[in-house]
């Protein structure tokens, strides 16, 4: 299993990205009063989407020079989730995490009837650890793609359904359905090492183990509003139980769709460098304010056409403080191509070797948003 630990609040988290292990798992169970309700939807989406919900295999292909033997090798299983069809029925689409295929070069996927295939990597997002397979065969006969819902209009309480591949490689739990309550919503900084740009993630007590990563966190009509990447096992005194997250839909789609057309995600960006500064939340004469500041500015961006500078410290974008370099990330991903966006920065002086001096000037700039990659 891979553990991975992560900070928040002083507290030290060990959180588990869900690739298959090589041992069994205890699973939590979490029954709720719906499930055993004449209204209970679940049978009905299980039947429904567990085709749809495939382990996948990802191998490394090596070569040994004394032996000049060629090998390839599983590294990581996982779930992926058939999102697309081809417009003839021919092949498709799948969405799984990146932290599944990272550092692999062989890919193939295993249906829920046994039907295996071959799979081509189409593209990845490794800020926010979501990738795109292509299969090229037809699916499984009477396997729909699940259709995607809106991670936006989640209210907590609301039924959550898991689907998954947990297990190991040769003792794996195919379509196992795990169920339960939507526990939270626009959760931060709940991150194993898998996220590099904002994501606030969804939290629910349907059980997930090793094995999900990938798969579908469903609503109660079936539509795919989350991707299962993580859970909260243990601190260095505690162990907990129930709380398993999810990459919500809504915050990925648009770079589904990217990589689905392109291979790969464009974010329209300042054209600067910027690394978190520590310092008062408000300015001072001789003290910087804690915010990001500019590392180096890109010539012919938007950044040096408005005027930013080397040294600058941002400190609000759009009326919003921020005060990291992860606080100017998440606030120009929200912002599209075109978007003019109004910045408030601290302009220091600083002598001729770089030490700072005294004083400052607080100054406005504004700037239009651009894809430059």
């Amino acid at each position: 299993m891979t553990i991975r630990t992560t900070f928040r609040r002083g507290i030290a988290i060990a959180a588990a990205l869900l690739m298959l292990t090589s041992f069994p798992v205890m699973a939590e169970e979490t029954t709720y009063d719906v499930i055993y309700s004449a209204s209970n939807p679940i049978p009905e989406i299980a039947a429904r989407c567990r085709p749809a919900i495939v382990q996948i295999t990802c191998s490394v292909e090596s070569w040994d020079p004394d032996t000049r033997q060629s090998s390839v090798d599983p590294k990581y299983y996982g779930s992926a989730t058939y999102i697309r069809a081809d417009e003839d029925g021919a092949g498709g689409y799948m969405l799984t995490n990146y932290h599944i295929v990272q550092d692999t070069d062989v890919f193939s996927a295993l249906w829920l009837d046994g039907t295996e295939m071959e799979l081509e990597l189409v593209g990845y997002d490794d800020g926010t650890d979501i990738a795109v397979l292509r299969f090229e065969d037809a699916a499984p006969e009477g396997t729909e793609p699940i259709p995607i819902g809106d991670s936006d209009a989640l209210q907590i309480g609301e039924l959550a359904i898991c689907i998954g591949n947990p297990g190991a490689s040769r003792e794996v739990l195919y379509g196992t359905v795990t169920a339960g309550i939507i526990s939270g919503l626009q959760r931060e900084d709940i991150n194993a090492g898998n996220f590099h740009r904002s994501i606030n993630v969804i939290q629910t007590d349907a059980p997930i183990n090793s094995g999900n990563s990938g798969g579908a966190l469903l609503n109660a009509r079936g539509e795919l509003v989350g991707i299962p990447t993580l859970k909260m096992g243990l601190t260095y005194n505690d162990v907990f139980e129930g709380l398993s997250f999810c990459i919500p839909i809504s915050a990925v789609r648009e770079y589904i769709d990217q990589l689905i057309d392109n291979g790969n995600v464009v974010r329209p960006r300042m054209g600067v460098s910027v690394a978190s500064i520590d310092g008062p939340d408000e300015a001072m004469r001789r003290f910087p304010p804690c915010g990001a500041q500019v590392m180096s500015v890109e010539p012919d961006t938007p950044a040096e056409k408005a005027g930013i500078q080397v040294n600058d410290v941002i400190t609000e974008i759009e009326g919003v403080r921020v005060r990291s370099a992860s606080d100017v990330i998440a606030a120009i991903d929200k912002f599209s191509a075109g978007d003019t966006v109004k910045l408030k920065i601290y302009r220091y002086n600083y002598d001729d070797d770089g030490n700072l001096t005294s004083g400052y000037t607080e100054e406005e700039v504004e700037l239009e948003l651009k894809i430059l990659d």
